[in-house]
């Protein structure tokens, strides 16, 4: 089953992250088409002279990765087969035998190591934030206190084990960036519950808010002990500190990352109906040629006429089949094909992907119907109207080729679209009305706001899966994403 994330980016951006597992049990390939339709109201003008297929394609970022490896923070150190234990035997082996091939494992493992450690935290923090009463939470923070400090110590504990008198010794440099990233990533996500716990739990004894901060505070006075370039200060900019805490996150998420090859999809197939249509034309300005000087002789000026006449419509011909053979390209092909790579540039799969405007009467029946049940007004879409954008996702995936990379066992894709696009014809973001008050009416300020609905299909054998949300925007940006799904 796929599965989605979607969240605002920034102001002008949101981002959906698909993960597509790879069949467990099965070495047959596993396919999968996710069809993303949004929903644009009319008084944006957008259309496909307006907002082209070149400009969407400029609007939207795609990133390939390898689906992180689930597990629980408490089983990060402990059970057969955990990443504590690959890393230790990684250090080992450099240990041993201090060569490239042994630094490049190491160096694998110490950030797959941090991948997970940062999914299973985001995972328990999500989980303590889910929980339906106070006493389970108060027992999730415990568990998550102790194990965050557990699996810290345990990493800090292998410096020693790394930090070896080799000459040009980078390897402990790699882990030193490591140890300063986890430490980055326990505090952000620290950040994160702290802010969302103090908004929503009033009953949540202060002991805990104390349990927590000191694990913040820990991680600060730790950094600044090692001389680490990335603890915020008052009084600063800290300009560096984000710089800083950008960089540890690209360098150590390289490991997840795929590399790709994208090319336009159907090209020689493309050029053949091309040709196709260039020849129809062509048949079409002989046949009068032949025909005029059977019929008017040669050098006559009817027989010019005629040759003009069927080179002007030659031309439009051709055009004309251009169009109609470039509209039936589309039904087999894609705009672009992206093969992707481990990072030992062996392929894993493949993803194709095409754009195209839409009509509601095209449109299944059941995606129309999931549309309908979540407008905001009860105007219907003959009187309110709106532009339908589909962007076409096709992924493959080579089975064997993925299971051989060691506890991944999926294909995860990041989109990113940026809406600046959409926002240069909204009105301003607040308007003027009237409200009711005791004594009357006077004059307000209201948001004013356009809602752009976004549903995604997933086809999978044949069968459809549709999910909605809507995002609330302005001529400022995304205000909020709502969620259509939830039970």
């Amino acid at each position: 089953m796929i599965k989605e994330n979607i969240k605002i980016h920034d102001k002008l951006s949101f981002e959906i992250k698909f993960e597509f597992p790879a069949s467990k049990n099965s070495d047959k390939n596993a396919s999968y088409l996710v069809n993303m339709f949004l929903f644009l109201p009319y008084a944006l003008d957008i259309n496909k002279h307006t907002f082209s297929k070149d400009k969407f394609y400029n609007s939207l970022k795609t990133y390939v990765r390898l689906t992180t490896p689930v597990y629980l923070l408490k089983n990060m150190i402990k059970g057969g087969g955990n990443p504590l234990r690959k890393l230790k035997k990684s250090i080992k082996n450099y240990s041993l035998e201090p060569n490239a091939e042994n630094k490049d494992d190491f160096e694998l493992q110490v950030k797959r190591f941090c991948s997970i450690f940062g999914s299973a935290t985001r995972n328990a923090v999500n989980h303590i934030l889910s929980a339906d009463n106070i006493v389970d939470k108060e027992q999730l923070i415990d568990e998550f206190y102790e194990n965050v400090i557990r699996v810290r110590n345990s990493f800090k504990e292998l410096r020693k084990n790394i930090n070896i008198p080799f000459p040009d010794n980078d390897a402990f440099d790699i882990y030193k960036f490591a140890d300063e990233y986890q430490s980055l990533l326990v505090e952000r996500h620290l950040f994160l519950l702290l802010e969302k716990l103090e908004k929503k739990e009033k009953k949540l004894s202060t002991e805990y808010y104390d349990k927590l901060n000191s694990l913040v505070l820990t991680e600060m006075e730790y950094r600044e002990s090692m001389n680490y370039p990335s603890v915020a200060y008052g009084g600063k900019s800290n300009e560096d500190v984000l710089h800083r805490s950008g960089r540890l996150k690209k360098f150590i998420e390289s490991n997840l990352f795929l590399n790709t090859d994208t090319k336009r999809d159907g090209v020689i197939f493309e050029q053949m109906l091309f040709a196709f249509a260039a020849g129809l034309a062509m048949v079409f300005a002989t046949g009068v040629a032949f025909a005029s000087q059977m019929i008017y002789g040669n050098l006559t000026m009817t027989y010019f006429i005629a040759l003009v006449i069927s080179y002007m419509f030659k031309d439009r011909i051709k055009e004309l089949g251009r169009m109609y053979f470039d509209k039936k390209h589309h039904n087999y092909y894609q705009d672009f094909k992206t093969n992707i790579y481990d990072q030992r540039q062996k392929k894993i799969g493949f993803l194709k992907e095409g754009f195209q405007y839409v009509k509601h009467k095209t449109l299944l029946p059941e995606i129309l119907e999931k549309r309908n049940k979540i407008r905001s007004t009860e105007i219907t879409k003959k009187s309110m109207g709106e532009k339908i954008l589909l962007y076409r996702n096709k992924i493959k995936i080579i089975n064997k080729k993925v299971k051989s990379l060691n506890d991944f066992n999926g294909i995860t894709e990041i989109l990113r679209l940026n809406i600046s696009g959409f926002t240069k014809n909204m009105d301003d973001p607040e308007k003027e009305i009237f409200v009711k008050t005791k004594k009357g009416f006077k004059k307000a300020m209201a948001n004013r706001t356009y809602h752009l609905t976004l549903i995604l299909d997933y086809s999978i054998d044949d069968k459809h899966d549709l999910k909605a949300y809507k995002l609330i925007v302005d001529r400022n940006g995304i205000k909020r994403i709502e969620n259509y799904n939830k039970t």
